[in-house]
């Protein structure tokens, strides 16, 4: 898998296929987190099909966890609709094809943050993905879904800024 830990984070919230559990080694090869641990403990023993359904009652069937980031940040309201403008001209601007989901789909919202200028990044996670990762681990906490966990470990990463470079100081002259 290419990409950053957030590329992984976003292969590991996508519909669970074939090679779901290398997903989640990619991720946790570049992060090391107790939330991510736990969460690859807790789903290690599920099939293929018990991984699709619980992903499936987790994100789909209740809008409290619903992965489109917009919903937790506007609900139905007009504003939700200038965001996916916003966002899908900034995967178009950054090389980012859309998927099949709309572009405030947490997997695409990450793919993007890993993407834009660390001075566009910053505000960006602070202000809309922290936020509603917040929302979405609220909502979690309802279930005893496992992806909590996992959740946890983004909200965790994104907060802390992990993707972005390290910052050096210039050498003096």
């Amino acid at each position: 898998m290419s990409g950053g830990i957030l590329t992984c984070f976003a292969g590991a919230l996508e519909y669970p296929g074939q090679h779901y559990q290398a997903r989640l080694e990619a991720c946790a090869a570049l992060w090391d987190s107790a939330e991510l641990n736990a969460f690859r403990r807790e789903v290690a023993g599920l099939s293929g099909e018990e991984m699709q359904e619980l992903f499936t009652q987790t994100f789909d069937w209740n809008p409290d966890t619903s992965l489109d980031l917009g919903w937790h940040l506007f609900g139905e309201n007009y504003d939700r609709g200038g965001f996916l403008i916003r966002l899908r001209g900034e995967l178009r601007r950054y090389g980012l094809t859309e998927s099949g989901e709309l572009p405030d789909h947490l997997t695409s919202v990450l793919r993007l943050l890993e993407r834009i200028p660390a001075a566009e990044a910053t505000p960006f996670a602070r202000d809309f993905v922290v936020p509603a990762l917040g929302k979405i681990a609220t909502g979690l906490e309802k279930s005893s879904s496992p992806f909590l966990h996992l959740i946890k470990a983004l909200e965790q990463a994104v907060a802390g800024q992990c993707w972005l470079p390290a910052l050096t100081e210039a050498p003096n002259g």
